[in-house]
């Protein structure tokens, strides 16, 4: 190994374990667990004499898959060919290998890792592929709840050598997908317990120790309750408390319509962390007002295509074009050119020679079987997002709004709001500061929907002033400008290329002359000038959100903004006859945030 850097006794120990071992790790936040893992997969390979094949790595965020390849690569050690994944993207891939064209493709994220787990457990083909893997290293342990948590079980039932399990209970946020409310208290310390008792005399625990994170005292201000909410009869209530006694104790920065001077000053990384989507919204729409840039930080199941992949599919003259007609477009885009050439080479079969089969590129893109550092990290320095999303992540600055105090009586909600506010007071390098309670930041209230999105309703009058927008409210299926409106699909994309911009303002105008027969289409306008249409599942989200004989809807959908510019998959044929090319691949705008409902000049 070749990295000079000092480790502690305890990563020392985690390192060297043979591959054979069966290792229970944990490591609160900041104690260095990426460092281990990195010089862990080196031992294995370049002591231990596994193949890279023979290993397979399994995160549950893509950020922290990027970060760990980023610095495989950065070590020179063999483990930088490691198979590091997602657990939706490995899903995908025993689906892809399996049954290359089966429903699945046509199945979200959580039902193609059901489909992979039962596939392991029946189907031989599928044990086949897992069966090369001699050590299963899985990150962030505690997060494995419900279907993906099935997946590590049926993996683990494998004929594995060893496996190296690392997390931190006391970050376990994800309990509140289970449906048993004593699982819900208990968090992940009940899954360490399982893993526990099913390993029993076999199993190996190691926890790490030293904080490598915080650089600054108020940094470390939430470490020390680690050990206490990591067991699973914890005293929530008392835990929570001390915690938000300890975050006000703190910076203020007041309310956030006084912290928007100084968040918009800010050009350090810095996350403004909300406890929920509905407090996220609120506060994204408010710094919009006050005139702050930041983003809305993505969910981790977002897996967004960069527009630089389009460029490349419609640049080219050639199904099979060389390398060097590939990088000027990728450096054009301002694209490391040798990282985005090996990213597009693991989704060709060939994988030699200077040549690059489109067409492969293009069925794995369709089915979501490409790498996940395909998928960019988002950039503007300020990010609001709720905490479940900047799980694994840390930033220079963060600051932290108010949850409140959990109530009396409630102990399951007292313990996942103690654990979400111990994630998000480990966030910092630096600086912990917070803000006050966001819920006056409408003039009405969010009342949440069946399929999860948020809607405004007015308190008096009882209707709706707006609703939460969604990526997927845009149609994929056809290029902009040949449904919902006409207009010429080249220059429509020429212009989302050039043009349009993350956090630019948009907004969602009602197509002309629709009657209340027809399915509600909104087109997308940026800066006047029409740039995509709404999609089905959008138009049923709103006559769901909508009801009544007269169904009317409003005629504009305003204070929205551009997440970005991504590249989708739709139809070949709907490619070819826009004059787009053969591949059925282009752009399409991403939007976001809680739409404002205009119901001047409404249409029934």
């Amino acid at each position: 190994m070749n990295e000079s850097v000092q480790l502690t006794d305890e990563q020392q120990e985690l390192v060297e374990e043979p591959a054979t071992a069966r290792l229970l790790v944990t490591a609160p936040a900041g104690t260095g667990k990426t460092l281990s893992l990195i010089h862990r997969l080196a031992f294995l390979i370049d002591e231990e004499e596994l193949e890279p094949s023979e290993l397979l790595v399994l995160s549950f965020s893509r950020a922290a898959v990027r970060e760990i390849r980023s610095r495989l690569r950065a070590f020179g050690s063999g483990a930088a060919h490691v198979d590091v994944r997602t657990f939706d993207s490995y899903a995908t891939w025993i689906l892809s290998e399996v049954m290359p064209d089966g429903p699945w493709r046509r199945q979200d994220f959580d039902q193609r890792i059901r489909e992979a787990t039962r596939l392991l457990k029946e189907d031989s083909d599928a044990a086949e592929l897992v069966g090369e893997v001699r050590h299963l290293v899985v990150d962030e342990v505690q997060d494995l709840v419900g279907d993906r948590a099935e997946l590590v079980h049926a993996l683990l039932r494998a004929d594995l050598d060893g496996f190296t399990l690392l997390g931190d209970p006391a970050q376990g946020i994800y309990g509140f997908q289970l449906d048993d409310p004593q699982d819900r208290l208990a968090g992940a310390a009940r899954l360490y317990d399982a893993i526990r008792e099913r390993f029993a005399d076999d199993l190996t625990e190691i926890t790490l120790a030293g904080n490598f994170r915080a650089r600054e005292p108020e940094a470390r201000a939430a470490l020390h309750f680690s050990t206490a909410l990591s067991a699973s009869d914890a005293p929530f209530g008392k835990l929570q408390r001390e915690l938000r006694t300890v975050l006000l104790a703190g910076d203020s920065l007041g309310t956030l319509d006084q912290a928007a001077p100084v968040l918009s000053r800010m050009t350090a990384p810095t996350a403004l962390l909300c406890r929920g989507n509905r407090e996220a919204l609120l506060a994204s729409r408010r710094l919009h007002e006050l005139g702050v840039q930041h983003r809305l930080q993505r969910s981790a199941q977002d897996r967004v295509i960069p527009s630089w992949v389009a460029a490349l599919f419609r640049d080219v003259d050639s199904k099979q074009p060389l390398k060097d007609s590939v990088l000027p477009i990728v450096m054009d885009a301002a694209v490391d050119p040798r990282e985005a050439w090996g990213l597009l080479r693991r989704m060709d079969p060939n994988r030699r020679g200077e040549t690059l089969d489109l067409t492969a590129v293009r069925r794995r893109l369709a089915s979501g079987d490409y790498p996940d550092e395909l998928c960019p990290s988002q950039s503007e320095p300020l990010a609001v997002s709720t905490i479940h999303r900047v799980k694994g992540l840390e930033f220079d600055q963060v600051v932290v709004v108010d949850p409140g105090e959990a109530p009396d009586g409630d102990p399951i909600e007292q313990a996942e709001r103690a654990r979400l506010l111990y994630v998000a007071m480990t966030r910092p390098r630096d600086l912990l500061m917070y803000v006050k309670p966001a819920a006056k930041l409408t003039t009405g209230h969010l009342r949440q929907q069946r399929d999860g999105r948020w809607a405004e309703l007015g308190f008096k009058s009882g209707r709706h002033l707006g609703m939460e927008i969604r990526p997927d409210d845009m149609n994929a299926e056809d290029p902009a400008g040949t449904v919902g409106f006409q207009g010429d699909a080249q220059e429509i994309q020429t212009y989302l290329a050039t043009t349009v911009n993350p956090g630019d303002p948009v907004t969602l105008v009602q197509v002309a002359g629709a009657s209340s027969a027809e399915v509600p289409r909104y087109v997308l306008e940026h800066d006047g000038n029409p740039i995509g249409v709404t999609s089905d599942s959008f138009a049923a989200a709103l006559r769901t959100l909508l009801p009544g004989r007269d169904r009317r809807i409003p005629s504009r959908i305003e204070e929205l903004r551009v997440d970005s510019v991504e590249t989708v998959v739709g139809r070949e044929a709907a490619g070819v006859n826009a004059g787009l090319g053969w591949s059925g691949v282009w752009l399409r705008p991403r939007i976001a945030g809680l739409g404002r409902f205009d119901w001047a000049g409404e249409q029934a």
